[in-house]
């Protein structure tokens, strides 16, 4: 887009101010394509906005399984992401083949650290109890308690990946909540945000008008929203 182009912690900070339906009615009205995620992906923390950029990694199961020494060389390329991670970040983890947890706390600890704002995991989660305890967003498929060194390994990051037909981008802007998760092109967000910035005004609007007792086509034919 022509113009100014506005910083990822200025634009995350604003996009959290916003619900995703929001989001989705502002993207409809634009004409882009609503890429909302599989609710079967759902959020540790039901009350907590995540947003960020996308950081996409594919994971596979390692078969067979080596045993711990021979485990730890081929954990150490996905431990390093934990240095390559900026603040205003969401990891996007896929790995739709293996049994073990692909993501706890440990690893919260250090994407807390970096600024990571949460993860997406299709694939396992483990240690909710330290997650929940440090406030670590994960909109997670399934649960397992199983270690994965020597079972699991990183084989890709930074690439495209797809999600239940959703294609996800590095860097992407990635807005989840209880109502579910929507991925906004990077090349479309400003204008996203602008537009989902005006929507949420007009609702304010129908909402301060309901509670005078104003019918929600009144409110309609004079906002556009409802």
């Amino acid at each position: 887009m022509d113009g100014p182009i506005m910083k990822l912690d200025e634009m995350c900070a604003r996009f959290r101010a916003i619900p995703t339906p929001v989001v989705c009615d502002a993207m409809y009205d634009l004409g882009i394509p609503e890429q909302v995620l599989s609710s079967r992906l759902r959020p540790l923390l039901p009350t907590q906005r995540m947003v960020g950029a996308a950081f996409t990694l594919i994971g596979r199961a390692i078969v067979p399984h080596v045993g711990w020494d021979d485990g730890i060389p081929r954990m150490q390329p996905y431990l390093r992401i934990f240095e390559e991670l900026e603040s205003d970040s969401v990891i996007v983890s896929l790995t739709p083949d293996s049994s073990v947890g692909h993501f706890g706390e440990l690893t919260g600890n250090a994407a807390k650290t970096r600024g990571c704002q949460g993860v997406i995991l299709d694939g396992n989660l483990r240690d909710t109890e330290g997650l929940l305890r440090i406030g670590f967003q994960v909109f997670y498929s399934g649960l397992s308690p199983l270690n994965g060194i020597g079972r699991w390994e990183m084989a890709q990051k930074q690439i495209p990946v797809t999600i239940d037909g959703v294609s996800i981008s590095p860097g992407d802007i990635i807005v989840g909540d209880f109502d579910g998760v929507i991925v906004v092109p990077r090349a479309e967000a400003e204008r996203v945000l602008i537009e989902a910035e005006s929507v949420d005004a007009a609702e304010a609007k129908v909402r301060a008008e309901a509670a005078e007792g104003i019918s929600p086509m009144q409110s309609f034919e004079r906002h556009g929203h409802i």
